[in-house]
């Protein structure tokens, strides 16, 4: 009985730990967001380049939200961008 509630909780501790995913850097997606998309499709940036809203990074289960004026992408835990 022991050893299996040992196992119960080393899984809910590495459940937990990707859940919050504190490795992920809320600057960092941002950079990296702005720079793989293209911010004028998401309405980020007008056609002459200057910015119109910032991207906004929250806190998501298992990753991370970085929400754009007309849209946004989901960060997984392992850093891919969906």
């Amino acid at each position: 009985m022991g050893n299996k509630s040992i196992k119960i909780a080393i899984i809910l501790v590495i459940l937990g730990v990707l859940c919050l995913a504190p490795w992920l850097n809320n600057q960092k997606l941002y950079n990296q967001v702005f720079e793989s998309y293209r911010p004028r499709q998401d309405g980020t940036i007008d056609k002459d380049g200057k910015l119109v809203c910032g991207y906004n990074v929250t806190w998501m289960p298992f990753g991370r939200w970085v929400g754009s004026c007309e849209g946004g992408y989901y960060v997984t835990f392992w850093g891919k961008i969906l």
